[in-house]
């Protein structure tokens, strides 16, 4: 029987694959498995001898990561290197999530496909950067799925926030000018599933693309939210961390190497 070993237990994305995975599952989050020390990851992957280990852990604060970069670091990338390290005895697969965060942002309104350079404007997408780096230079049975604007079971998502932030406001002010794709955990999910013996870097993410504004709209109507939502700019909000303005991703060749059509963001908000 497969066995899976999954971090960051408590997240959206990981609670997909516990509903999800076929076999035996055991996860963790960071009170049960510190992933930043070599020594606990390799006592876990001895334990249990995992088939796959699915990363779901990482340091997303990205503001907060201007200033913590060593803690961003160590959970985004050096943890890599103790996996791979870990994981090279068993052969186990590695299946990793990354970002749209890698890229620094377009002027025209065209998808980042696999190929293109990353070039992260911040500090967490240069963490996350590194820890894709990480992960394949010390070893071979990976994916890397880079995904965009989760959303699922959990506070740390944009529509919770959205319904959080309206409950003692008249209007809210969201961006226009930030602009990617909302993609489901529950889609990322089912796909991964499908995608187990990939290996490489993939893009994984509904269709077409939408701004923080745009979604907010969307959001709030299917909420039933009643607060007026009105556009703004990025630097409006004098946030740390500067945000690629248009970092949406092209998932077409993952589309086409599984055989399943990806729906279109806006399919969950009709």
């Amino acid at each position: 029987m497969m066995k899976t070993l999954i971090t960051g237990a408590y997240g959206q994305l990981a609670k997909e694959f516990i509903a999800s995975i076929k076999g035996d599952v055991y996860s963790f989050d960071a009170d049960k498995l510190d992933i930043t020390e070599e020594k606990a990851v390799f006592e876990a992957v001895n334990a249990y001898k995992p088939d796959f280990l699915i990363n779901c852990a990482a340091y997303n604060n990205v503001d907060k990561a201007e200033t913590d970069y060593d803690n961003a670091f160590k959970v985004n990338a050096l943890s890599l290197k103790y996996f791979a390290r870990a994981c090279e005895r068993y052969k186990t697969k590695i299946i990793h999530f990354s970002t749209d965060f890698v890229f620094p942002g377009k002027t025209e309104k065209v998808p980042y496909r696999e190929t293109e350079l990353p070039n992260p404007v911040n500090k967490y997408g240069q963490s996350k950067l590194e820890g894709e780096k990480l992960l394949s230079s010390n070893y071979e049975n990976y994916s890397i799925f880079r995904v965009s604007w989760l959303y699922g079971q959990g506070t740390q998502n944009f529509p919770f926030k959205l319904k959080n932030w309206a409950k003692d406001k008249k209007e809210l002010k969201i961006a226009e000018d930030e602009v990617s794709v909302p993609t489901p955990t529950s889609l990322v999910s089912g796909i991964v599933n499908k995608s187990l013996d990939l290996k490489g870097v993939w893009h994984l993410c509904c269709k077409g693309f939408a701004s923080r504004y745009e979604w907010a709209l969307k959001i709030a109507k299917k909420e039933n939210i009643s607060v007026k939502i009105i556009g703004a700019r990025q630097a409006d909000f004098g946030l740390p961390a500067k945000r690629p303005q248009f970092s949406a991703m092209d998932s077409s060749k993952l589309e086409s190497e599984i055989g399943v059509k990806f729906p279109y963001w806006t399919e969950f908000y009709e």
